[in-house]
């Protein structure tokens, strides 16, 4: 309490007497301000610079092209404007006392003499976003709204996906999660204009959490607060810009990257004159073979009161089939973590499925700001809605005991957010204020999924082929399975529900001021502080159990009643498809059996909840055990002030130190119990509530050198920290028969020392070759553990329960890693125009970007092992082994390669591009023989469009995924495909109209 006093104190005394100083300065002073303009287009040149040579003053045009430079002794200089692509304009200037000096500049595209170039669509992007990165104080890479609006992105998470150290995962080949520099979406921050999107992947899923924890002995990194970018339409957006190391006023919340997206505003136009776009396109979807997806898009937008009032609306309907195969195989090998054993894992088991995914989606913008002589307001506005049906057709194969599974899930499920953000500026004499308030929202709804199960027992054609077949590839061991579907019994149902909340409210404010000490040395002061309040809550129910055993036959005899034609038994032939075809699954190397007929299904589900067992068994009813053990609800207050300062020494340095307090509070109810054969719930437990509270200071600094007009060198140093999924501290634990599940709701938020170096050279002529390298120290990573405790002392909730106890347990929880973890990572661009090639070659733009990262990481590790016999007891005296071993950090990979190469000609435009990524590492194990990594991933995308001579027309077609690549996952040793999704070639024609 008193660092957070002290530091509050020392901002205070900051703030009055820079104001002192200012409004002593402000006497003299003046001020010099204009726009940047094109001078053959008259459109703004955003980001341009702006300086008086031999001086420390000098500012970076904003998105507008509107440039100001505060706070100027009165004399006579030479003001010159630059801009990337462009040629450099001086004039001599006087400034009086006090005054306000007002120039525009009209600058003009670099060429061949003799020759006239225009600046093309793809080239003025690329401009914009050089010329963004550069002058900015935080290290970022930059998508411009002119790069986005010619040729746009399926979504959001496209459009990112091309940008240095960028890479994604995907549903249904789309892409709806972004990982930056190796570190999982959770490690990032999603923004629209500086405003947190809410958390919308469900990572407290009960059946996924159980799946994680006991499925495997090996530590995973906890579930996550990640957001889907899918929902993000490219149409919608002013910019995309991926901050890699932050400044103290941005929230520090971020490990990789913020991915910050700028909503469009109303572009300047004549007075009233309203502006409309109409996009329509239709899509075809190779793997199931389907022409009817569609999108539209339509925009208004219109600027009145002089142009100071804009005014932005966006519509969008879109349907897309985002359908799949899939295969998963499991193989696993264990031995002592006392010896280096050797050996190859065993086949264990295998799914294969085909997943058919159907997603709508309902997007609404709306955007109104307000300019005028000081400032300006701003209020935005976006709601998006997915609805998503999904139905999956599976089959699973365990090969010791000769089992064949069927089993068919449906699902529909709806996705809402809503973002809302006021925010305000303006300028008192040399005073600024910014001042924003926010509010986001996001539910996670799925009302009615259901899940019956069909059991092919030791009789899927693998008997006596176990020792044969434990080593051999998937494909080898699905060759050998043998469908039965009128032997396959009805085994068992499951129907769930669940809603997710997530609410989040902000408020921020910012004060800051221009201080002048002489030509040659300045500095901006800014102060500030934020507040943020989220409650979270989720409820979840189920009805699930068997149709074989127990009050099973209950609902087994009500289905046969409501369908005589089963002819008394209930099997897997009575529901198939004859209708559905899987087409070429997994490229035809694979088969399925026979489909499930889904709407048979739905129906019997309804006569199953009708009819459900009331008895203590396993049978088919609502289960209260599981319909409570993982609600939950609560809050969290998080609270920062910050202090920093922009040093100017002339125009070769800028320094920039500051520190962020950040705080916090997380306040959660959870269930605590324990099993209880007698209760109607299956176990007794209680609702408890905790709060904990953790506040940090975050020095950094930044330092920019720019020793040459043609070079830059940028080093920064900054400190972040990334909180425990909620679902790990919500304070909950369950002791079973042999196992114990305990969150820990004491983890420490992870914290990262982090250490960026870039180095720039950039010119009309090369435009922009940069190369950079980052190292990340990260501490008390959080990660799922599974151990062996003899002793519970270390959990005092667990002790008084335990502490008398002779059974062994088996404990799944959560820790902060007590072993730093290093990230280290290179990074490499160059984006230029050839403008000075003859012409039609002077319309190529090109874009490269190479990524090599490399971690190390130490894992927990604990095995079970039996140490004699109880004396008293005779039970076998069960101990836990503790140790570490050493690999990269989840989802890292090692290359990433981004190719875009466009041209432009008149009204035409291409663009090519080739992502490259290569060994991601997925899935940590002690040994080797279990390790996971992705195999080589090449996908080609190509985008096209034509203007039409009329109406503003535009005619484009984009090919998605041209060569159908599969995303795959190898096991290290074997190189036999762990993981392979197939999502097949997609296709986009369509129309733009613009009045």
């Amino acid at each position: 309490m008193l660092k957070r006093f002290t530091l509050n104190t020392f901002l205070i005394l900051i703030l009055f007497h820079s104001i002192n100083i200012s409004l002593f300065a402000a006497a003299r002073n003046g001020i010099i301000k204009g726009t940047i303009k094109d001078v053959q287009t008259g459109e703004a040149l955003p980001y341009a610079n702006v300086v008086l040579m031999g001086t420390s003053f000098g500012d970076a045009a904003d998105s507008k092209g509107n440039y100001s430079i505060p706070n100027v002794p009165p004399g006579n200089y030479t003001l010159r404007a630059s801009y990337l692509g462009y040629k450099n304009i001086d004039i001599s200037i006087n400034l009086a006392d006090g005054a306000t000096l007002i120039h525009d500049f009209e600058l003009t595209v670099e060429g061949v003499i003799g020759s006239e170039v225009v600046i093309t669509a793809q080239a003025q992007g690329q401009y914009e976003a050089i010329n963004e990165q550069l002058n900015s104080i935080a290290i970022k890479n930059v998508v411009s709204m002119a790069k986005i609006r010619e040729l746009p992105d399926a979504n959001a998470a496209e459009s990112v996906s091309r940008l240095p150290g960028v890479s994604l995962l995907r549903t249904g080949g789309e892409g709806s999660k972004v990982v930056v520099r190796g570190l999982s979406p959770q490690y990032n921050r999603v923004t629209i204009d500086g405003v947190e999107l809410p958390a919308n992947v469900t990572s407290s899923d009960p059946n996924d959490h159980k799946s994680e924890l006991r499925a495997s002995d090996e530590v995973t990194v906890s579930g996550d607060r990640a957001t889907d970018l899918s929902m993000i339409s490219s149409n919608m957006l002013g910019g995309i810009e991926v901050i890699k190391a932050i400044t103290p006023d941005m929230d520090a919340t971020v490990f990789g990257g913020v991915i910050n997206f700028s909503m469009r505003k109303a572009i300047q136009s004549e007075v009233s004159k309203p502006m409309f776009e109409l996009q329509t396109q239709g899509s075809y979807n190779n793997l199931k073979n389907t022409y009817n997806d569609y999108k539209v898009v339509g925009t208004y937008e219109q600027r009145f009161v002089d142009s100071q009032l804009g005014m932005f609306v966006q519509g969008s309907v879109e349907k897309r089939n985002l359908s799949s195969n899939q295969l998963n195989s499991n193989y696993y090998f264990e031995g002592l973590i006392t010896s280096t054993d050797a050996g190859n894992p065993e086949f264990i088991s295998m799914d294969l499925a085909d997943i058919l995914r159907r997603r709508d989606r309902y997007g609404a913008t709306l955007v109104f700001d307000y300019n005028f002589e000081a400032g300006n307001i701003g209020f935005m506005n976006f709601f998006s809605r997915s609805n998503t049906e999904t139905t999956s057709r599976k089959e699973q194969y365990a090969l010791e005991n000769n089992t064949l599974y069927n089993d068919v899930s449906h699902s529909k499920s709806t996705l809402d957010v809503f973002s809302n953000l006021l925010s305000y500026k303006q300028s008192f004499g040399f005073i600024n204020i910014d001042a924003r308030m926010s509010h986001s929202y996001s539910e996670t709804n799925y009302p009615d999924d259901v899940h019956f199960r069909f059991w092919q027992d030791h009789n899927a054609g693998l008997q006596g082929k176990y020792l044969a077949l434990r080593y051999k590839s998937p494909r080898e061991i699905a060759s050998y399975i043998k469908h039965d579907p009128e032997n396959a019994a009805f085994f068992s149902i499951d129907n769930t529900s669940s809603i997710a909340k997530d609410r989040t409210f902000n408020t921020g404010f910012d004060i800051s001021t221009d201080l002048t000490f002489t030509d040659y040395l300045s500095t901006k002061i800014k102060v500030g502080g934020a507040y943020q309040y989220r409650k979270r809550s989720e409820d979840y129910n189920e009805n699930s159990g068997s149709m074989i055993w127990d009050e099973g036959t209950d609902v087994s005899s009500a289905v046969l009643r409501a369908y005589p034609q089963f002819d008394g038994s209930i099997d897997y032939a009575d529901f198939i498809d004859y209708g559905y075809d899987y087409g070429e699954f997994l490229n035809g190397d694979y088969s399925l059996g026979e489909p499930l007929n889904v709407d048979l299904m739905l129906d019997v589900i309804k006569v199953a909840n009708r009819n459900q067992g009331i008895g203590d068994g396993g049978g088919y009813k609502n289960k209260i055990f599981p319909s409570i053990k993982d609600d939950y609800d609560g809050t969290e207050n998080r609270s920062a002030v910050y202090s920093m300062a922009t040093i100017s020494i002339g125009q070769m340095f800028t320094i920039l130190p500051g520190a962020r307090y950040q705080n916090l509070t997380t306040t959660y109810s959870g269930r605590q119990g324990e099993t209880d054969p007698k209760s109607p719930a299956g176990m007794k437990s209680e609702i408890v509530t905790r709060t904990v509270s953790h506040g940090y200071l975050l020095p950094m600094l930044h330092f920019r050198f720019k020793p040459l007009t043609w070079l830059q060198f940028h080093f920064a140093y900054t400190n972040t920290l990334n909180y425990p999924d909620y679902h790990s501290i919500i304070p909950k634990y369950y002791i079973g028969s042999s196992w114990i599940e305990y969150n820990n709701y004491k983890l420490k938020p992870a914290r990262s020392e982090n250490f960026d170096v870039v180095l720039s050279i950039y010119a009309n002529e090369i435009g922009l070759i940069s190369v950079g390298g980052f190292k990340k120290n990260i501490k008390d990573l959080i990660f799922s553990q599974k151990t062996y405790p003899s002793d519970f002392s270390a959990y005092p909730e667990l002790y008084e329960k335990l502490k008398d106890r002779k059974e062994s347990y088996v404990l799944f929880s959560f820790i902060n890693n007590p072993i730093k973890i290093d990230i280290y990572g290179l990074e490499a661009e160059w984006q230029t125009h050839f403008w000075y090639l003859p012409e039609p070659l002077s319309g190529i733009v090109l874009d490269i970007n190479f990524t090599h990262i490399f971690s190390e990481a130490k894992y927990p590790k604990s095995q079970k092992v039996t140490k004699g016999v109880d004396p008293i007891t005779w039970l076998p005296i069960i101990v836990g082994l503790d140790t570490l071993y050493s690999d990269r950090l989840l989802n890292q990979p090692n290359d990433i390669i981004n190719i875009s190469f466009g041209y432009d000609y008149v009204s035409f435009s291409i663009r090519g591009s080739m992502l490259y990524q290569d060994n991601i590492f997925k899935k940590p194990d002690f040994w080797a023989q279990n390790r996971i990594q992705s195999a080589k991933y090449v996908r080609y995308d190509l985008s096209i469009k034509q203007g039409l001579p009329w109406y503003g027309l535009q005619l484009f077609f984009n090919l998605n995924n041209i060569s159908g690549e599969d995303d795959i996952d190898v096991n290290k040793t074997t190189g036999y495909t762990t993981l392979q999704q197939r999502y097949g070639m997609s296709a986009d024609f369509g129309i733009r109209m613009n009045l």
